[in-house]
């Protein structure tokens, strides 16, 4: 997360050969692991609360190669924010990047490729570790909230606290935390760079030693930017968040296994529902009769289609990621085309999310920004007009 990131009270254990154990990274070629941060967020400005909101980053991490040292990995970072009360996260930002991860955790990230979280956390010594074993490694965290994004070097302290069995697998506990202090007052800055960051994070690890692999993680993180202008008083931005992170790992779809769900959903989705598949995963294209002419309101009689559509997410692909897109031509004004898919992208997810078990779904409009055939004609114009609901599958 931008800045990410329960003090638990852990009762240590003592030291044993018995649990002398390895702490590595194993990331083998093809495999994905889904790591879903959510955070609630208190935002304060000069100490006063100003708003709480829920965020939410899916990072996608897949091993295109591997070699004795590290893993090559591709990242997918989608950031999603939804205001306090809300039931559906908007997507708001999204990154791609590709780096190594070492088998004790550093990550390796070529300069200027921008990754929006922090990097090297866990990462590990060399060798077996008893239960009880203290450490420490840096971590480093890039801002990249204003007019150039710039980079935070912190040392983070580990503690290996114990051993747990989780549904035959051996778990580490691990508690880690970090203080961050940075004055930049004096330096030749752009106007808008604060002039002190301060920030600390107190977190809890729980390892998948069987499979080398993280499994969960638990946050309280904190941090505070101070900004001060010639003549008036420094003023101040904070931000507490309490994440928890979920980890599942996947097998990705080879291109044979895409095609055959790509052809077995055709043949399940709604009659006037087109079945596509690209690098997005499956995409079930629904045209504007959902709805109303110049309206975002579901039409009564579509809802049964999206009622199929829901039994079938729920039947054959209970825990991928749903993403809605709506999309517009570009007939009218482009600020209210942006808004009008928005809200028939956001009225599909709160129509979807009201019967899945999961709230691994977001929405996103794109106006006429995307058109699948140029807007030159009506029959153009019409496929244009859509929403996509999108199954994630690699």
């Amino acid at each position: 997360m931008r800045g990410v990131f329960v003090f638990i009270f852990v009762i240590v254990l003592p030291s044993t050969a018995l649990w002398a154990v390895e702490l590595k990274w194993a990331f083998e070629k093809d495999k994905r692991i889904e790591m879903v941060k959510t955070a609630r967020v208190k935002y304060y400005v000069n100490a006063n609360l100003n708003k709480i909101y829920d965020e939410r980053n899916v990072i996608d991490l897949t091993c295109t190669g591997k070699s004795d040292k590290y893993g090559h990995v591709n990242g997918v970072f989608t950031v999603h924010e939804k205001g306090y009360g809300e039931s559906l996260f908007r997507q708001r930002e999204k990154f791609t990047v590709d780096f190594l991860i070492a088998n004790n955790g550093t990550f390796v990230v070529k300069s200027g490729d921008y990754m929006p979280n922090l990097r090297n956390i866990p990462s590990f010594p060399e060798g077996n570790l008893d239960v009880g074993k203290s450490w420490k490694s840096n971590g480093e965290l890039i801002i990249n909230s204003f007019s150039r994004p710039f980079k935070i070097t912190f040392p983070v302290e580990y503690s290996f606290v114990k051993m747990e069995k989780d549904r035959g697998l051996d778990i580490a506990i691990i508690n880690y935390s970090y203080f961050i202090s940075m004055n930049m007052a004096g330096q030749k800055l752009p106007a808008d760079f604060p002039v002190r960051i301060t920030g600390k994070n107190n977190g809890i690890i729980y390892w998948d030693v069987t499979n080398n692999r993280p499994k969960d993680i638990q946050d309280f993180y904190k941090i505070a930017f101070v900004f001060y202008k010639m003549g008036s008083k420094p003023a101040s931005a904070e931000f507490h968040m309490n994440i928890k992170t979920k980890n599942t790992f996947y097998d990705n779809f080879t291109p044979s296994e895409k095609e055959k769900a790509r052809d077995e959903l055709k043949k399940e989705v709604p009659k006037g529902m087109d079945v596509d598949l690209d690098k997005r995963g499956l995409v079930v294209r629904m045209g504007d009769l959902l709805f109303d002419f110049d309206s975002d309101k579901i039409r009564a009689d579509t809802k049964e289609k999206l009622n199929k559509i829901a039994e079938i997410l729920k039947r054959k692909y209970p825990d991928r990621e749903i993403i809605v897109e709506g999309h517009t031509d570009d007939v009218g004004e482009k600020k209210y085309n942006y808004s009008l898919s928005e809200r028939r992208a956001k009225g599909v997810s709160s129509y979807l999310m009201s019967k899945l078990n999961h709230d691994k779904l977001s929405y996103k409009g794109y106006g006429s920004d995307k058109p699948l055939v140029e807007d030159k004609s009506k029959e153009g114009r019409q496929k244009n007009r859509r929403v996509e609901i999108i199954i994630k599958l690699n």
